[in-house]
């Protein structure tokens, strides 16, 4: 039976109209390692390589696409052999394949997809490319192959990037419970995805490893791209809860919290902004950032070593540097600073929180 996939470019659409059941096929269908191994080994060194990256939205969007757009040109600055095509942005579905389509027949080393929507738009032209373009890769983040991919026809020539969702929500988590003055803290997700829930539960958990007491209010469905709810949505927790930190996972809705923020007060009222590190004197509110970096050039290493492909997935977490903390503002006192180092080191090993305790909050969601 083929997945039927929530997609991020579909949540874009749905606003706050809630969440949308996410059915996810068993594992399956991925081709071994070993085969595009040698596949990719038959080709012989080259001195040159081209990179492209297709995106539903804008390298200036702030948030999900502008930090792809940074990973890939942190990883330019490390590989002297690589060429970047102007990338292909506001890509609707329709489209997607197309878009696709334009690189493989150039032949284009690297193909990245920038969320999970192209597992699904890309299936018969990543078929395509194996038989006619054996020499073009694919990159598609935010995707889980086993469950998203499970009826390709080969993954070859593929791999996808999985952040460490735990890791990124309790680097937020112990910013959070260690800056509330009030034990009250927020979070807002654009749809209630596996992901999003993961984040949310290590964000809570981690709070109260480091503050107890501490309470969270959450929204899963509020969308990408409604600023005014993200306003609203944090204007009653402040005045209900007393709310006084905030963690987004909704793009342009984050950006409407922080409004509400500011409002309340800068100087009390703080945001952790993702993905991309945004804290500066435009974002008065914004005490640090969680950071993703998609894992590009680890992607580059391998297509150029042939090793690049069979459907695996790049992990990026704390250890290989795809998961940090951004800069912190001047708000964020030294000794915090200091304590947040040292729990980071502790989330990076493993030992600061425990499944079991993640769990426990997940099990109040439903």
């Amino acid at each position: 039976m083929k997945n039927t996939m929530v997609t991020r470019r579909q949540a874009l659409g749905l606003g706050a109209a809630g969440s949308a059941a996410l059915i996810l096929a068993g594992c399956g269908g991925s081709s071994s390692s070993d085969s595009s191994s040698s596949s990719s080994s038959d080709s012989t060194e080259k001195s040159s390589y081209k990179v492209a990256m297709i995106m539903s939205g804008t390298i200036t969007d702030g948030g999900w696409d502008q930090g792809h757009y940074e990973s890939l040109q942190r990883a330019l600055e490390s590989h002297d052999k690589w060429e970047m095509l102007e990338p292909k942005e506001n890509t609707a579905d329709a489209d997607a394949a197309t878009a696709a389509q334009s690189y493989v027949d150039q032949d284009v080393d690297l193909i990245v997809g920038n969320g999970n929507q192209f597992a699904s738009d890309w299936q018969e032209v990543v078929a395509d490319a194996v038989e006619n373009h054996p020499n073009v890769h694919f990159l598609i983040t935010n995707t889980d192959p086993e469950t998203e991919m499970s009826d390709y026809e080969t993954l070859d020539n593929v791999e996808t990037v999985l952040p460490d969702f735990t890791q990124t929500g309790a680097l937020a988590g112990v910013v959070a419970g260690l800056m509330t003055q009030t034990k009250s803290i927020g979070f807002i997700g654009g749809m209630k995805l596996p992901s999003t829930i993961s984040k949310y539960s290590a964000y809570l958990a981690a709070a109260q490893k480091v503050n107890d007491g501490v309470q969270g209010q959450y929204n899963f469905e509020a969308g990408y791209t409604d600023a005014s709810l993200g306003t609203q949505l944090t204007e009653q927790w402040i005045n209900t809860y007393d709310v006084d930190v905030m963690w987004g996972d909704a793009s342009a809705v984050d950006n409407g919290s922080r409004q509400a923020l500011e409002a309340a007060g800068a100087d009390t009222h703080f945001d952790i902004a993702q993905p991309i590190d945004i804290m500066g004197p435009d974002q008065p509110t914004v005490i640090t950032s969680t950071v993703t970096d998609w894992m590009i050039s680890q992607a580059m290493d391998e297509i150029e070593s042939g090793s690049f492909g069979g459907g695996k997935a790049i992990t990026a977490n704390i250890d290989n540097g795809g998961i940090s903390l951004g800069a912190f503002s001047d708000k964020v006192p030294s000794d915090v600073q200091d304590q947040i180092t040292s729990y980071v080191e502790q989330i990076k090993d493993g030992s600061f929180l425990t499944d079991a305790e993640v769990d426990a909050v997940k099990s109040t969601l439903g």
